[in-house]
């Protein structure tokens, strides 16, 4: 369905921002009009909105006017105003309207979303694009998120490593996209683990369950969301910015 499309449409990558340890501190954030609490490492920085425009700006152009990504926050060690730099974690809010959870309980295999997302990268990617391995696709019931991870590898910049988790609110989805370099894979996962696992909504957002949930009323196109999760078309537009300046 459309809004498994865009899921993870864009994946931002750029210049290295030295790794958090994951024996940081934490510290609590409170964001989307109090709805939402998670918790960061200490000292990771909240992206300016700013940068976070240009993030959108860039996906609209790269992508011929059809995507226009909106990320509502982003966080990341370092300078708050860089260009691009990893690791980061954006934020996006979609409220699209409620979703039923039976459309994630059954989802197409991981090759099955191997296939269809190689074929929707061919379109976009070309030689820039060596390889993709979809590492993961799940449903956890129990906290009503879908996660999906991926590693890309790209001719230029290497192999970069994604994991998106996005909540189902009861007004849409609540995402985060968690970005690093593969090298430093094992190093961020229990960062970005610690981050997904301290989300909570408040009464009003937090999703509550119902019988007909189960029974969604169309079958879900989840191998098409996947693909689209992998799009990596922000990616192709940062190496062109930067093949021109060389």
């Amino acid at each position: 369905m459309r809004f498994l499309k865009s899921i993870l449409m864009m994946t931002a990558f750029g210049l290295v921002a030295a790794p958090a340890s994951a024996v940081d501190g934490v510290r609590t954030v409170i964001i989307y009009q109090d709805h939402v609490t998670l918790e960061i490492p200490s000292a990771w920085n909240e992206i300016t909105e700013e940068s976070l425009e240009f993030y959108s700006l860039r996906s609209a152009e790269a992508s011929g006017g059809r995507v226009a990504e909106v990320y509502q926050y982003g966080f990341r060690p370092g300078n708050p105003e860089m260009d691009f730099a990893l690791p980061q974690i954006l934020i996006q809010i979609r409220e699209s309207g409620r979703l039923p959870y039976g459309q994630f309980l059954h989802l197409p295999s991981l090759d099955e979303l191997q296939r269809a997302g190689s074929r929707h990268l061919a379109d976009r990617a070309g030689p820039l694009l060596r390889g993709l391995e979809l590492e993961n696709a799940a449903y956890d019931r129990d906290r009503h998120a879908l996660h999906l991870a991926n590693t890309l590898d790209l001719t230029i910049e290497g192999r970069v490593s994604v994991t998106t988790v996005s909540f189902l609110t009861e007004r849409g989805l609540f995402t985060l996209h968690c970005y690093s370099h593969a090298t430093q894979k094992t190093v961020m996962a229990p960062i970005f683990d610690r981050v997904i696992d301290s989300v909570r909504f408040d009464d009003d957002l937090r999703y509550q369950p119902r019988c007909v949930d189960r029974w969604p009323p169309r079958p879900s196109t989840v191998a098409y969301g996947a693909a689209a999760l992998i799009a990596i078309t922000l990616v192709l537009h940062q190496i062109r910015r930067r093949r021109r300046r060389s």
